[in-house]
């Protein structure tokens, strides 16, 4: 058989050509795949010592989650995949009820790695958000909330096109009741013109918006909910309530959602300042604002716990019309309003916030 040796391609060849261009469309095809063998699902593995069997739970706060979902531990490992071709924020619940937020990003290989005796300090890699966001915690670990806010400020300017900032400058600046609408604003405009097609970004200009619309002093803005029948104390008819049909009355109203933590005890503290008062021949109405998106799930809740005040739910979680409107970011959630209808506190911590407040009421 004859040997015709190595073919060498003559450069100016239209066949050298050809081959340059599928050899260069494999090395492309062939990379690509190897970094990103799934570009539409993030991928969770967890690591945790002193830990054999257990459950985290796991939600997002930007609907990447339409449900309350379950991390099952085994052997110290836990492994969780996400379909998303965005940025997603989820939120880790532990037993103890403290939380480990996570950036999804897209095509990642998240590893979360700690001990289970010292959460705090647990750490997460495999993208620039969570390595980013991680070092942040440790930054801030035993530092007060004002100092906090302060490197927050410090992440964001340095790291603006990272999903993580977008989530500090809500934590820190967009959910604190302190927050200025100047400081906001120039905040935000920061990262507006650093990612100025940002989707997600720009949706929380509302919130930006609203910095100043549930503070106390102001007057609590009208509003017009319509209650559906069959749900806490709201009867078997459809109903609307207004901010008027509160005039010359004392008002809570509760924002809260059954995946949150913290909620439950919420309608409990709001439930029994309306006792206690009540007692001293006050009188105080309450508003159940339900942030849930199961309807079966929510009317479980009220019926257990005998809910016999105005309940409104609309079932779209954080998109709830009013909720953006109002800027509430953080659950649970409470606003307070004086008789003369103006807002005599807001927060979402009962003690720091509320309870001075109610106490003069």
């Amino acid at each position: 058989m004859k040997d015709f040796g190595t073919v060498i391609l003559p450069v100016c060849s239209p066949l050298f050509h050809l081959f340059s261009f599928f050899t260069f469309l494999l090395f492309n095809l062939f990379t690509f795949s190897s970094c990103t063998g799934h570009p539409e699902e993030v991928r969770l593995t967890g690591e945790f010592e002193h830990l054999e069997q257990g459950e985290f739970l796991i939600y997002s706060t930007d609907e990447a989650l339409d449900r309350l979902d379950t991390l099952r531990i085994e052997d110290g490992t836990f492994s969780y995949k996400l379909p998303t071709t965005q940025t997603a924020t989820l939120h880790i619940l532990y037993p103890n009820l403290s939380e480990l937020v996570i950036f999804a990003n897209p095509g990642a290989d998240i590893l979360v790695k700690g001990d289970a005796q010292n959460l705090s300090e647990v750490e997460v890699s495999g993208s620039e958000d969570n390595e980013c966001y991680t070092k942040f915690r440790q930054d801030t670990n035993g530092k007060s909330a004002k100092e906090a806010k302060g490197i927050a400020r410090e992440y964001i300017l340095e790291h603006p096109t990272l999903a993580m900032s977008q989530y500090l400058f809500t934590n820190y600046f967009l959910c604190d009741t302190a927050t200025s609408a100047h400081e906001a604003t120039e905040l935000y405009d920061s990262l507006c013109r650093a990612c100025p097609e940002d989707l997600a970004l720009s949706k929380l200009s509302i919130h930006v918006r609203a910095i100043d619309k549930i503070k106390p002093g102001n007057m609590l803005p009208d509003f017009a909910l319509t209650l559906k029948p069959g749900h806490g104390g709201n009867g078997n008819e459809e109903r609307t309530i207004r901010r008027a049909d509160y005039k010359g009355k004392r008002l809570l109203i509760a924002f809260w959602a059954s995946w949150k933590s913290g909620s439950q005890s919420a309608l409990y503290r709001a439930r029994r300042l309306r006792r206690e008062l009540k007692g001293k021949g006050k009188e105080i109405e309450l508003i159940s604002y339900s942030l849930d998106a199961d309807e079966r799930r929510l009317s479980v809740i009220e019926k257990r716990d005998s809910i016999d005040y105005p309940s409104y739910c609309d079932f779209l979680s954080l998109s709830s019309p009013l909720a953006q409107k109002w800027g509430i970011r953080q659950l649970p959630y409470f606003i307070l309003v004086a008789p003369d209808g103006r807002i005599a506190a807001a927060g979402s911590e009962w003690i720091k916030d509320i309870d001075k407040a109610a106490s003069e009421l």
